[in-house]
């Protein structure tokens, strides 16, 4: 097939568009880098035709160490689209920020070896985005291009939650008929099927500060009310293929001779379906109206972002048997598992849309300084969601499609 045999020919462009995208800092908070690297991914996508749309994103609210409620700016996101009017509509999307923020000493991209290249977001995605790219690029030069309209969301602030643009996958999922993105697969290669849903909770406590000698009767210490609190969500955790509870950080107090009159938490929940995330927030509703019952102590839960379970449902399976189908044609192997990790999609398939979020890249140790992408997937991944793409245009695969008002 010719547009499979252009892909091939594709692997250094590639390669070289991930170095250039991967050595720009795209850190979540690093509004200027991020800034930057959209102009310049807004030029390579434009090879793709269509209209594009730099979209300025709201601030997002944050509760800062003090416990108050302070507004961090975000970056803008990119929307392009094209043949909105075709008979079938699909929504890609990819995030470009990573996890590595400017302070970070891993900036830069190293080539370990001929297929091994080590960098910040290399898997975590700019590869990703590299394969929407051609892949994208290549079905277009298909006569068959007419018959699929799309429309690609590319986001700044995933890493984060989506906190500013998460809105913009609810609104996709309205315009398409399915969803694809390009998150990375498994280190072996396998896809994702079914996600967790995740929360993430700020907790500031207030107490009254008094003289650890003279008055300490008089405080009331904020840290105990917190230790209380930690102590009853730790026995929350079940199963962890279930329910999980984590505490990931804690601040309070200062001098010793001081009682301490505030005392802050952040942690993060996972769950496995849309009711045990409200068994969940109810219960840590229960527990912070025990804890106030200390006297002279208040307590605030606050929820700073959420992204709901992703189960692999009756209208998710079609979409992974036709990519499946595609895959065993170009000899890929096809496996799939459950993650414990969040993404993009699951805003997509929780709004409606059948969703395949793990189009991207095979590599590992994503979200660390020895985060490594091999470099053969990429032409690999470009190639299936061409074939995907063509299949789907002549109708020799099917799917699900959710109805577009």
């Amino acid at each position: 097939m010719e547009q499979l045999t252009w892909i091939n020919n594709q692997h250094q462009a590639m390669v070289s568009l991930i170095e250039k995208w991967a050595d720009i800092n795209s850190g979540s908070e690093n509004i200027q880098g991020l800034n930057s690297l959209l102009r310049i991914m807004q030029k390579d996508f434009a090879i793709l035709g269509g209209e594009a749309e730099v979209i300025s994103l709201p601030p997002h609210k944050v509760i800062d160490l003090q416990g108050a409620v302070a507004e961090v700016p975000s970056a803008s996101a990119l929307r392009l689209m094209k043949r909105r009017h075709a008979p079938i509509q699909i929504f890609f999307g990819g995030h470009i920020d990573t996890v590595f923020g400017p302070a970070s000493p891993f900036q830069k991209t190293t080539r370990l070896n001929g297929n091994t290249l080590r960098g910040p977001g290399v898997t975590d995605m700019k590869g990703g985005l590299a394969i929407l790219l051609k892949g994208l690029e290549a079905f277009e030069r298909s006569p068959l291009a007419s018959v699929i309209g799309w429309e690609i969301v590319l986001n700044p602030d995933e890493e984060i939650g989506s906190v500013s643009s998460g809105h913009l996958f609810v609104e996709g999922a309205k315009r398409n008929h399915l969803g694809i993105i390009f998150e990375p697969a498994f280190s072996d290669g396998a896809f994702v099927n079914s996600r967790k849903g995740s929360a993430n909770y700020t907790v500031t406590v207030r107490g009254k500060a008094s003289h650890a000698g003279r008055d300490f009767h008089h405080g009331k210490n904020a840290i105990y009310a917190l230790a209380d609190f930690i102590q009853a969500v730790e026995a929350l955790n079940d199963n962890p293929h279930r329910t999980t509870v984590n505490v990931g950080y804690v601040k309070g107090g200062g001098p010793v001779n001081i009682v301490p009159d505030f005392a802050l938490c952040r942690l993060n929940i996972r769950v496995a379906s849309a009711e045990q995330f409200a068994s969940l927030h109810s219960q840590l509703d229960g527990i912070v109206h025990a804890c106030q019952q200390r006297d002279g102590i208040s307590i605030s839960l606050n929820m700073d972002n959420a992204c709901p379970p992703k189960p692999f449902d009756d209208k998710t399976k079609p979409l992974f048997e036709a990519y499946k189908l595609c895959a065993e044609e170009l000899g890929i192997p096809f496996t799939c598992r459950e993650s414990g990790g969040v993404c993009d999609g699951s805003r997509l398939a929780a709004a409606g849309l059948p969703t395949l979020d793990t189009a991207g890249a095979i590599g590992g140790s994503i979200h660390t300084e020895e985060e490594y992408l091999n470099l053969d997937s990429l032409t690999e991944r470009a190639r299936l969601l061409t074939l995907f793409l063509i299949k789907l245009a002549t109708g020799d695969v099917s799917i699900t499609r959710k109805d577009i008002p």
